[in-house]
């Protein structure tokens, strides 16, 4: 307890040189482990500064780990590179250390630094199938569709029930009209029992540009069955109906959005633009406000996805 009092404003400790090199052990560890404790509280600002203070005595691989994980889970992503820097330069032949890096520079939208940071992976272990998935994201986020088709097919080909590589590879094959290969990879997505949701979305995405609006609706529909919290796939049947000029039935799609949740700032959007297309002007005008409001006011809530699932983000009308 003293330990952690020293470093909140309590008494201070002897100076480290001072101390034997037990003491300074038992600081470490009491240190370290307060700081692992913290972060699965929850307390991350406090396990922060424990782990912090811990490497300051130590040069702990492990605790340079869990630093960079509560920095990560405190949205602080740049303070979360260094850490995980100094891993790969104490263990350079760690392809698990360059993966972490890579995660965090796709938070960052740094695509080029993802893409390296998954070759050098790739190169300390060939058969790394996340190693290619990431590198094959990072490929995708930068609209290299060809390179992201043979790297995230790699990653599949060392591990067949890879859903997130299905997803994307499915995705790929959508946006390059490929639409069998694109639902090959939906129904594979489906199969494996993992990311059913956006499996089932993509396959309905196939099914609109295909024109089967009825497999599509239903895929939609299947989805909120699963999830009835599932935005994406309130928006993907406003959208859809729209497109069939079913107006009335897209607006009762996204009021059943808004009673799920108030602050679905496109589901008003897309609500008003329904409400126009039949003549009602004032409940148009009424729902463009509340969108606008709720997007001004940065209260728009969207779905928590894995970035692989990024075919939520496909729109339909402009493939």
């Amino acid at each position: 307890m003293g330990i952690i009092k020293s470093l909140f404003g309590g008494k201070a400790e002897k100076p480290a040189e001072e101390k034997s090199k037990r003491q300074l052990q038992i600081e470490f560890e009491t240190l370290k482990y307060d700081g692992i404790r913290a972060q699965r509280l929850r307390r991350l600002p406090f396990a922060r500064k424990c782990l912090e203070e811990a490497i300051k005595l130590q040069d702990d691989y492990e605790t340079y780990g869990y630093l960079a994980q509560v920095l990560v889970e405190m949205g602080e992503l740049e303070a979360a590179l260094e850490p995980l820097k100094h891993m790969t330069e104490a263990e350079p032949m760690i392809a698990e250390n360059y993966i972490s890096l890579a995660n965090v520079y796709y938070m960052l939208e740094n695509y080029q630094e993802m893409a390296d940071k998954a070759q050098l992976a790739i190169d300390i272990d060939h058969q790394n199938a996340q190693a290619y998935y990431l590198k094959g994201k990072a490929a995708h986020a930068m609209n290299e569709y060809g390179e992201a088709e043979s790297l995230l097919s790699k990653a599949i080909q060392l591990r067949a029930d890879y859903a997130e590589a299905l997803l994307l590879r499915g995705e790929v094959y959508l946006r390059q009209g490929q639409l069998d290969n694109a639902l090959q990879d939906a129904e594979g997505v489906i199969a494996s029992g993992r990311e059913v949701d956006s499996g089932l979305l993509l396959r309905g995405a196939v099914h609109e540009v295909q024109e089967q609006m009825d497999e599509a609706e239903a895929d939609y529909r299947q989805v909120l069955e699963l999830d009835p919290f599932n935005q994406q796939a309130y928006l993907n049947l406003g959208k859809l109906y729209c497109r069939q000029e079913r107006f009335e039935d897209a607006i009762d799609v996204m009021g059943d959005a808004i009673e799920m949740s108030p602050v679905f700032a496109d589901a008003y959007a897309l609500r008003a633009e329904a409400k126009k297309q039949i003549g009602d002007t004032e409940g148009a005008a009424k729902d463009a406000t509340s969108a606008a409001n709720l997007q001004a006011a940065g209260e728009v809530q969207t779905e928590v996805e894995d970035p692989a699932a990024s075919i939520k983000e496909i729109d339909i009308m402009h493939l």
